[in-house]
């Protein structure tokens, strides 16, 4: 397999399919709702939560099994069903039709992967072994989970204040080089340390303290 290209894509607003109503379909549904994607959901068979999120009017629902040009339309489609003959023709479609496709635990089967991920707010780190190990890519974002705490989420909230008001105080490309000096003295400076040691007034003040520095 070639080498993979990693990626974020905004599917705020996009038309997305599932096919499936199973408790792998329901964490991929569940995923895309937290990107707000425009969700459709095709399975003759549905869990508790689609029914949730249906009566929600969260996702749109077609009960029934997947057929040929379901898919049009979609700007990305899951296939979670576990049925391999569904899934050959699901990706054969889509591949014809340049709609970007994963079959879960398929890798052949994907124009893409989806990484095991840690999340801390906005804060994104994404695992993949290339559809060669799940497993083992979850078991680094475990590891990873423990290293990177919700102390990140709150620095990366206190980075983005800081950015602002550098960017408001110092405005022009004639100063980008004293923001980007003053940011990273700022993550240097023992900041994440406060954090983690539940200093969290210190911490503010110190935010402040370096907007101070930018005038204001």
């Amino acid at each position: 397999m070639s080498r993979l290209y990693p990626v974020y894509l905004n599917l705020t607003g996009r038309r997305v399919l599932v096919i499936g109503g199973g408790e792998v379909a329901s964490r991929k549904v569940k995923a895309l709702l937290d990107c707000d994607a425009q969700v459709t959901v095709i399975s003759p068979e549905l869990g508790a939560e689609f029914l949730s999120w249906q009566a929600e009017n969260r996702i749109r629902v077609i009960r029934r099994r997947y057929q040929e040009g379901d898919i049009n339309q979609a700007f990305l489609v899951i296939a979670a069903c576990g049925d391999p003959l569904v899934n050959q023709q699901v990706f054969a479609e889509a591949d014809g039709k340049n709609i970007l496709c994963n079959v879960v635990d398929e890798p052949d089967l994907c124009s893409f992967q989806v990484p095991a991920v840690v999340t801390r707010g906005p804060l994104q780190i994404a695992v993949s072994t290339g559809g060669l190990s799940p497993a083992l890519a979850r078991e680094i974002a475990d590891r990873l989970r423990q290293q990177f705490g919700r102390e990140y989420e709150d620095l990366l909230e206190g980075l983005s204040r800081l950015r602002s008001h550098l960017k408001e105080k110092l405005p022009g490309s004639e100063n980008q080089p004293r923001r980007a000096a003053l940011l990273e003295k700022f993550i240097q400076s023992g900041a994440l340390e406060l954090l983690q040691a539940g200093k969290r007034d210190q911490f503010h003040q110190l935010v402040e303290k370096f907007k101070k520095q930018a005038g204001g």
